[in-house]
């Protein structure tokens, strides 16, 4: 970060934060992670984008999720593509989060991502809120979130799952409902490269409320290792049922 002066880097580097009103977490700039496992899952984000100002970073960021039964709740920001190596984690929000889709956490943004460089826009943060575990796993169960700045959509109509590989990969992915075991989409990846993300978006209009299960599957271009994950979320469309 050339040219920000040293009282500012010290005030980016990821330590707690906390407001009454938002709860507490943890947020800054990380040092850059070593490598993940050979398929890691960075985001999975409601298809919705409000639009904002190019000029600036709006004031407050803010994420909701929807909950069908209580769970431990693990949320974490970051960028979808390294450039800052910005972090939020550690989110304790000031109401439990309860079944139902109330479940809403804001940030001001003044603190750290107005000051990060070079510059990040809104949507080039990703969110991943795990369920019950808190580590990443083969076996990954989340709750898709809307990332927004004021308002939020009455309905939801679509996903998007971010990924990385350790490794050049060919990959196939399903979506399949839980319940019937419907296939309800299916996508080819010939060659995905080594550190680079990948989104996987699933136009969800047609599909009906309930459980689904993303699997990802494949294998190394290099080494022809085995790679698989199962994401299980939940499909709620109405924001406020």
């Amino acid at each position: 970060m050339m040219g920000v002066p040293g009282w500012a880097q010290v005030d980016l580097e990821y330590q707690p934060r906390s407001r009454n009103a938002n709860g507490s977490w943890r947020e800054g700039v990380k040092p850059k992670p070593v490598a993940g496992p050979s398929v890691e899952l960075i985001s999975v984000l409601a298809d919705f984008q409000e639009p904002a100002s190019s000029d600036h970073f709006p004031q407050s960021v803010k994420l909701k999720f929807f909950l069908e039964d209580p769970h431990a709740v693990y949320v974490t920001v970051r960028e979808l593509d390294y450039q800052t190596y910005y972090w939020l984690d550690k989110v304790q929000p000031a109401e439990p989060w309860s079944p139902g889709f109330q479940n809403t956490f804001s940030w001001p943004s003044q603190p750290v991502l107005q000051q990060l460089t070079p510059k990040v826009d809104l949507y080039d943060l990703g969110v991943l809120v795990r369920l019950d575990a808190e580590s990443p796993s083969s076996l990954e169960r989340v709750a898709p979130a809307l990332l927004f700045h004021q308002d939020a959509p009455s309905v939801v109509t679509g996903y998007f799952f971010t990924f990385k590989t350790g490794e050049d990969a060919r990959l196939f992915a399903t979506i399949r409902q839980e319940s019937t075991g419907q296939e309800m989409d299916s996508q080819t990846f010939r060659r995905k490269r080594a550190g680079r993300p990948f989104t996987i978006h699933w136009e969800a209009k047609e599909a009906d409320p309930g459980p689904y299960i993303l699997t990802l599957s494949g294998f190394s271009l290099s080494t022809n290792q085995t790679l698989s994950q199962e994401i299980h979320f939940y499909h709620q469309p109405a924001v406020n049922p």
